[in-house]
């Protein structure tokens, strides 16, 4: 009976792979993958980055990994000392992240993505505005129930929105806080915007 049940989950953890390795886009994953390119290290953050180049190779219309990945290597800019080379990782990222939109525009999850990752990346670099007007864009399908994005996500975009129109002096800045607040008043974003 061992050996039986034994040879079952193996099956089943060889048809999971298999169903995760066929390329299709799967954003709980990516969003654990990058959560280790937030607070990781250089060689930390090159580990994600081969693996959502890996899901690029798999699949190269996986916008969302595409845009993780160029996310990943705006992080990994962060992450280098020589000028030059945290130069080049931005570049790429960006170059990534406006790819990912061009090819997806109606994607929430990959112009979230390229949203918070511009908010995130200094004024300097010119990408703020970018990341205003996807904001705009993205604001309504937040406070919408039926965008099939979960709530954690509804609530990231309108949390960084809410900053993002802050520093810019946007009129409807508390009525993002409000309503990100809304959506699940104790989860980790709702504690950010009592």
């Amino acid at each position: 009976m061992f050996r039986f049940l034994t040879r079952i989950f193996a099956a089943a953890a060889i048809l999971c792979f298999a169903h995760s390795a066929s390329g299709k886009a799967d954003p709980e994953l990516y969003l654990k993958w990058h959560a280790v390119c937030l607070d990781g290290s250089s060689k930390e953050i090159d580990g994600q980055i081969k693996k959502f180049e890996g899901r690029i190779a798999a699949d190269p219309a996986d916008h969302l990994a595409q845009a993780y990945l160029g996310s990943a290597k705006a992080l990994r800019s962060r992450e280098t000392f020589w000028g030059p080379s945290k130069l080049k990782f931005l570049k790429q990222g960006q170059a990534l992240l406006d790819g990912a939109v061009k090819s997806a525009p109606q994607n929430p999850r990959v112009r979230m993505v390229r949203a918070i990752g511009y908010y995130r990346i200094p004024e300097k670099f010119g990408v703020r505005q970018t990341s205003l007007d996807d904001f705009k864009l993205l604001i309504p399908i937040a406070k919408g129930t039926d965008s099939g994005l979960q709530a954690n996500e509804r609530q990231a975009i309108l949390y960084y929105a809410w900053l993002a129109n802050k520093e810019a002096g946007g009129a409807t800045a508390g009525d993002l806080k409000k309503a990100c607040h809304m959506i699940a008043p104790t989860s980790r974003y709702g504690t950010l915007t009592k």
